[in-house]
């Protein structure tokens, strides 16, 4: 069931034309900046896009900017995690990848880590979240623990009104932002709030 709910909303991301995409990825990611909770964060996790993810640039270049310390994933492929890896800049990360990343492994305690911007393909609005199928993001939630705000950045497209099919291991998200609305842990499963 999740495979094929996952194969149907990365057809339709990808189909996201380009001025769309960009769009309303800047719209979301201003959405974000203007949070408190995050203007509060003086440590961040920031996913690297790729494909027709909701892109991350801006956020990055705001949380270097405003002097938090920022992270990005570094995916150890071999144990199938993630390691919050600290940047200084956005030329520290290694574009020319499938999945962007750091060039370098700088390890950053995750228990220090306040925000997360964590990825996904498709979500409900009760905080359920399906990713790319690896689990890499549900274990580096898993080990955080509550400690650490979990947002996710998405298109409206890939916010489902019907709770998601989940497994044990799978972690929710706290706040999901889009282009028209921003979900919060109270709102879960009350109609989709809209700014």
């Amino acid at each position: 069931m999740k495979n094929e709910i996952r194969k149907e909303i990365l057809l339709r991301r990808s189909h996201l034309s380009e001025k769309y995409w960009i769009e309303k990825s800047i719209e979301i990611q201003k959405k974000l900046i203007e949070e408190d909770f995050y203007q509060n964060a003086t440590s961040i996790l920031v996913y690297c896009y790729f494909d027709r993810e909701v892109m991350t640039d801006i956020i990055l270049s705001d949380a270097l900017e405003k002097g938090k310390v920022v992270c990005v994933p570094f995916n150890d492929w071999e144990e199938g995690i993630i390691i919050p890896s600290r940047i200084y800049s956005k030329e520290d990360i290694d574009i020319s990848r499938k999945i962007p990343q750091p060039f370098k492994k700088d390890p950053f305690p995750v228990e220090d880590i306040k925000l997360a911007v964590i990825p996904g393909v498709v979500f409900d609005i009760y905080g359920n979240r399906i990713g790319m199928g690896k689990g890499f993001f549900d274990r580096f939630l898993k080990a955080a623990g509550s400690n650490i705000l979990k947002v996710s950045l998405a298109f409206d497209m890939q916010v489902l009104e019907k709770e998601l099919p989940v497994d044990l291991w799978d972690q929710k998200i706290d706040v999901i932002i889009t282009e028209t609305q921003i979900i919060k842990r109270e709102d879960y499963g009350r109609k989709k709030r809209t700014d």
